[in-house]
């Protein structure tokens, strides 16, 4: 998918690390994404789905208070349940169980840390392609 095909797209990005969150939402700037929203933790990228309504989710799996699978638990099976938004997890472990527990609660992609903008370019056009 070329960088021109994302401008159809919004896009949040749910990581608690500033440095890396500004990084990934330049990066997905330079893909051309219509809107690149951002939120420090999972509770606020819950806020944010609310707020914004992306297109995909772009998520870190630790995170403190509440982690990425609380945030996709919360956005697969919370009050207003999103079953069908797209979830990309970005993690540096990728042990099976947290892996497998992610798939249960719907996580659509893994990509791992650190992220490279080919690495999003070609995952996140794999699910919106």
């Amino acid at each position: 998918m070329s960088a021109s095909a994302f401008g159809n797209y919004s896009v949040l990005v749910i990581e608690d690390e500033t440095f890396t969150r500004m990084v990934l939402a330049r990066m997905l700037g330079g893909l051309g994404f219509k809107a690149v929203h951002q939120a420090g933790d999972g509770e606020a990228g819950l806020a944010a789905v609310r707020a914004h309504a992306p297109d995909i989710v772009l998520c870190d799996v630790e995170m403190k208070p509440l982690d990425g699978l609380g945030f996709l638990r919360g956005l697969r099976t919370g009050a207003e349940p999103s079953r069908s938004l797209p979830v990309v997890f970005m993690t540096n472990r990728t042990d099976e169980g947290r892996m497998a527990e992610a798939r249960d609660l719907g996580a659509d992609i893994f990509i791992v840390k650190p992220v490279t903008p080919d690495a999003l370019r070609d995952t996140l056009g794999r699910r919106l392609g």
